[in-house]
């Protein structure tokens, strides 16, 4: 019996040790701040705002609780590290700090309630696959981008999904225009004009969504890989304006090899002239160098295919040149690979909500890739010539 006691008080004698080994962790943590538990990143990149201040309405409330309540102490060290210079030892820990911070934050959520983040991980996961299926192929925005380059660029940024049939294959731009029932007829100039500027404004609209709608999301969540990227979305839904300057090219050279110089020079002479409008103008176009190119480009760019005088009409169609099939084929997988970083980017996502995901993300993405499809649709009718369903 005698031992007993002893071995109990034994026991008592470790427990109160440890616990004051714990308290006063605990004290040195909430006064100097648990660096010492932290590890150092030496390629880090920087968030262009402190991040965990602002959360997406549907549970914003509870995730701020959380935030400034029971993890306050790795949410003032987050903001300790933000507000560091560059280089320093707090600055290089804070990527290590922020998956702490998240760690924290998610450790004391309900079971409820990261359930349902993890039903819009899913949900997010699909996005670029759900953009696919309503936006352009890389075909039908390079045979765009050859007439109408910025509002080309204007509908990449819109829809910067990319539907790609099959990775590694040639499909030819002008069979997009070969193809399909819907034609548009040669409009009045007032109606053209409305037109244009509808479409500039709509494809500016669209554009504006997305980039607004990248830049909030990245402010409001948080990368389970990345914890210090926000800038992630926004980087996403950029990079398809590369897809369409590779995709332009491919285009491009495909033009320039199909038609001769002659036929073309003269062409491009006329139209010049024709497009000015009005005889002090075209005097300019035809005498002033400057002048002919700037009409030039500002003609094609702002004229609706279906009134431009030299609309696609399936003839000089030749063989591919070797470049523009390497570049069609570039552009195809550079589009496989943005959407494999797509997924990565929208699946990672963290403290989103399955309704937020689908009313803030999902539905301005699904919005403006239908407005920039339809864009696209009604100016590739326009340079189609074959019999079929005529828009006027």
């Amino acid at each position: 019996m005698r031992y007993f006691h002893e071995w109990l008080l034994a026991m008592f004698a470790v427990m109160a040790a440890f616990q004051l080994g714990t308290v006063t962790a605990e004290f040195e943590m909430a006064l100097h701040g648990p660096y010492a538990y932290y590890t150092s990143s030496p390629i880090l990149p920087r968030p262009w705002a402190s991040q965990f201040t602002t959360w997406f309405p549907n549970s914003g409330g509870i995730l701020n609780n959380v935030s400034t309540g029971v993890c306050n102490l790795t949410l003032r060290d987050y903001r300790a590290a933000f507000q560091a210079p560059r280089g320093s030892p707090e600055a290089l820990k804070m990527l290590s700090i922020c998956n702490r911070h998240e760690a924290c934050v998610y450790a004391q959520l309900p079971p409820s309630v990261t359930l349902n983040y993890q039903g819009a991980s899913i949900l997010l996961g699909l996005t670029p696959m759900i953009l696919s299926t309503l936006g352009p192929t890389i075909a039908e925005l390079a045979l765009l981008s050859t007439h109408r380059p910025i509002l080309s660029l204007l509908i990449s940024l819109g829809a910067p999904v990319y539907w790609v049939i099959r990775a590694f294959e040639f499909h030819d731009p002008r069979d997009a225009a070969r193809g399909g029932r819907l034609v548009m007829g040669e409009t009045s100039t007032s109606i053209a004009v409305l037109i244009s500027a509808a479409q500039y404004v709509l494809a500016v609209m669209a554009a504006a969504t997305v980039a607004f709608t990248m830049v909030e999301t990245g402010r409001r969540t948080t990368l389970a890989w990345a914890c210090t990227t926000p800038f992630a979305p926004l980087l996403w839904s950029s990079l398809a304006v590369l897809v369409n300057i590779v995709a332009a090219a491919s285009s491009l050279v495909i033009k320039r090899a199909s038609k001769p110089e002659d036929r073309k020079r003269n062409k491009t002479s006329r139209n010049s002239r024709e497009r000015c409008g009005g005889r002090r103008v075209a005097s300019k176009c035809t005498f002033t160098p400057f002048w002919e190119a700037f009409c030039r480009v500002v003609g094609n760019e702002t004229t609706i295919c279906a009134n431009r005088e030299g609309r696609y009409e399936g003839e000089n169609e030749g063989e591919v040149p070797m470049l523009a099939m390497f570049l069609f084929v570039v552009a195809e997988c550079m589009s496989f690979f943005f959407f494999l970083f797509g997924t990565a980017v929208f699946s990672a996502l963290q403290f989103v909500s399955f309704i937020d995901a689908f009313k803030r993300i999902l539905a301005p993405l699904i919005g403006s890739t239908i407005v920039c499809r339809l864009i696209l649709l009604l100016e590739i009718a326009g340079l189609r010539r074959t019999s079929g369903v005529t828009v006027k």
